[in-house]
């Protein structure tokens, strides 16, 4: 029961995440990036601020546009671990690319 609440929650995160699986398969990077940019009106909280910007910076890293990927990695404020670190493995992939 408490799991049905949970995932009713964030309209937001369910909407992103149906994105980002469907990008998972078209690779259409500046179709998700730009439905991506239309998901942040719904955004109600911190954690959910923080997962739009790292699969923001995501989107960018693969449209090579780096230096922007960089700026939005760098607003992203701590988390916890294991998010941190998805942020690093992309700063990490960015600073390797510039």
């Amino acid at each position: 029961m408490l799991r049905k609440k949970m995932r009713g929650r964030s309209k937001f995160l369910r909407k992103m995440n149906e994105l980002m699986d469907i990008y998972s398969r078209s690779q259409d990077t500046g179709f998700a990036y730009r439905e991506l940019l239309g998901l942040e009106h719904m955004i109600r909280y911190e954690g959910e601020k923080a997962m739009f910007d790292l699969n923001r910076a995501s989107l960018l890293y693969d449209m090579e546009k780096y230096q922007e990927a960089a700026a939005v990695l760098r607003g992203i404020p701590s988390i916890n671990p294991t998010f941190d670190a998805m942020c690093e493995s992309l700063r990490f992939k960015i600073a390797e690319a510039i």
